[in-house]
């Protein structure tokens, strides 16, 4: 008995179309009885190439059992024709041919059938083989679907997770109202990012940034994002200064994360009011101020203990000038990868100075768009998060 009616997978093959293609009609009888004896009952017939592949235009055959030699159109070219096909190029091909010649064979397979079976054609041969590669078909438009579905809710997490960064009109309320420009980038080196980073208004004059990036990528790392972003929005109300903000995510991610986990973080405040940035870092890239107007920067001090790792930590405060014109710039460490990150930008101290003086007075943002968009990367490494705040060229105004 060939047909297990218990077996879910034959269950779900034993209605399969197969497409048999034959320019001899015994070859057609015959094969066709093979497979009504199994079970089979979805079987249409070609008798040449030429209408073997107008009848796969409708893109209902699961199997097509094909002769070599026919008229009209040979099996090798019908093969050809069908792999040329996006839609086709997984509908398996089962040969069967009296050539003995290695060569011809060999074509065969060389043009993309998936399987070969010798003339004259033994029952049980062509039931095995026909079962097998039903099955595999079977499976490989299964994880198809399985993989669409995926991709699609990966798509909407990600969606989600990008919703938790500064909205567009907060952005824009800020750039307004400061005279600043704020532009960032965020991909992630997978479906999902560990990185994620936050601003808001602390009071008149005041603007607090933070960025953080977890250990890992994916799905794990992205879900630490989530439970962070609430932490900090559930206390926005309480957390009025970088140095109660850091304290406070070190307690919680201390509990939230395991053993072996952590993240780096930083958050300063860029204080128009004294034009400094104030800020405090948890082993985190360092922060850059660059003056595009004469070509230079200053780079501050990333120093301290990641977040996650000892509930007993403490954080420096630490200051760095600013003047009208002038950027703060914070990123993920991506970009201090020697390989995998942004062609020809890196942020590692020793690089610094060749690539600010490559960039002209342009941002430092506007600089990486270019380059990414030239090099037709979709993601790097490791998760991409670069943020530049500029202070544009102005009359000083004291808030306050």
């Amino acid at each position: 008995m060939y047909y297990n009616h218990e077996n879910p997978i034959q269950k779900s093959i034993i209605d399969h179309k197969i497409l048999v293609v034959d320019d001899a009609a015994i070859n057609r009888e015959i094969i066709s009885g093979f497979l009504k004896s199994a079970g089979y009952s979805n079987i249409d017939f070609a008798v040449d190439g030429l209408e073997a592949l107008t009848k796969l235009e409708a893109k209902d055959v699961d199997l097509m059992i094909l002769d070599l030699i026919m008229p009209n159109m040979n099996g090798t070219d019908v093969i050809k024709n069908v792999r040329a096909h996006d839609d086709l190029k997984q509908l398996p091909i089962l040969v069967q041919t009296a050539i003995s010649d290695p060569e011809e064979r060999a074509d065969a397979w060389m043009y993309g059938a998936t399987d070969i079976i010798t003339k004259p054609i033994n029952k049980l041969e062509l039931l095995a083989r026909v079962k097998v590669q039903l099955e595999n078909s079977y499976l490989l438009k299964e994880l198809g679907n399985y993989q669409k579905t995926a991709d699609q809710e990966v798509a909407k997490a990600l969606d989600l997770q990008k919703s938790l960064l500064p909205s567009k009109d907060l952005i824009a309320s800020l750039e307004e109202k400061y005279g600043i420009c704020i532009n960032s980038i965020y991909i992630p080196s997978r479906f999902l990012s560990g990185d994620i980073w936050g601003l808001c208004e602390l009071d008149e004059g005041r603007i607090m940034v933070w960025i953080c990036d977890f250990s890992g990528k994916g799905i794990g790392a992205s879900l630490y994002t989530q439970r962070l972003y609430t932490l900090i929005n559930e206390n926005r109300n309480r957390l009025k200064d970088p140095v109660t903000l850091i304290h406070f995510i070190n307690q919680r991610v201390v509990e939230m994360v395991r053993i072996g986990h952590f993240c780096t973080f930083l958050v300063g405040v860029i204080d128009l009011n004294r034009m400094q940035f104030d800020y405090l870092s948890a082993s985190a890239p360092h922060p850059i101020i660059y003056h595009p107007h004469n070509r230079s920067f200053d780079l501050g001090d990333g120093k301290g203990m990641p977040l996650g790792i000892s509930k007993e930590a403490s954080y420096e405060m630490r200051s760095l000038p600013i003047k009208s014109g002038d950027s703060v710039v914070l990123y993920s460490d991506l970009m201090w990868e020697e390989e995998g990150n942004i062609p020809n930008m890196s942020f590692l101290p020793e690089k610094l100075p060749d690539l600010v003086r490559h960039l002209e007075g342009e941002s430092m943002t506007g600089f990486a768009k270019k380059k990414i968009m030239d090099s037709g990367e979709s993601a790097f490494s490791d998760d991409l998060t670069l943020i530049e705040i500029s202070l544009k060229q102005r009359t000083e105004i004291v808030y306050g």
